[in-house]
């Protein structure tokens, strides 16, 4: 049986169900990605969280990988996006994963809201569903790699081969037509 596979196969391998092959793309490119990490934090902490968010991110998107391209120029570009994205939130007033008090991250994602509140939250979804499907597919996917996903418009661009500055422009008329939308249905 095979047991060194090249990075085609163990992403074959990863697609196929076989998680545990992951574990050698990311021992083969953390170093890459430690680099990537360390140019933008220096707290070794904060760098092995951002590091773990970006493997756990890369292998949510594994399938979006393009074989025509290598893959880690495709990860070194994740990473990079991810690492821009973070210092934002920094600069922004976010809080580090270091400065955050024990318990912060449960309580956030705990379901206290009321069944009212959960209701209501639930009938905005299926408005912005319903909403979204009016859209034109070249408004709603890039309003959804950059809202849903996370994406820069530069890896949206990357992925779509749409230029950044009509991406800008689809993303605007995207989010103008849903406030239309759901201004009409409330």
């Amino acid at each position: 049986m095979k047991t060194d596979f090249n990075e085609s196969d163990l992403i074959d391998q990863v697609l196929s169900g076989n998680s545990l092959h992951y574990r050698k793309l990311v021992d083969r490119y953390s170093p890459m990605v430690f680099h990537v990490v360390r140019s933008f934090e220096k707290d070794d902490d904060e760098a092995e969280e951002l590091a773990q968010q970006i493997f756990v991110k890369a292998y949510e998107k594994l399938s979006d990988f393009n074989r025509k391209a290598k893959f880690s120029t495709w990860l070194y570009s994740l990473a990079l996006n991810h690492c821009r994205d973070y210092k934002k939130n920094i600069r922004r007033g976010n809080k580090r994963f270091s400065e955050m008090e024990p318990g912060y991250m449960d309580a956030q994602m705990s379901d206290s809201r009321t069944p009212y509140l959960r209701l209501e939250v639930k009938e905005w979804k299926e408005l912005l569903d319903k909403a979204l499907q009016k859209l034109s597919k070249d408004y709603a996917d890039p309003f959804l790699l950059k809202y849903r996903d996370g994406m820069s418009y530069e890896a949206i661009s990357q992925q779509t081969g749409v230029s950044v500055s009509a991406l800008k422009v689809r993303v605007h008329r995207a989010r103008k037509e849903l406030k239309t939308l759901l201004q009409n249905e409330v």
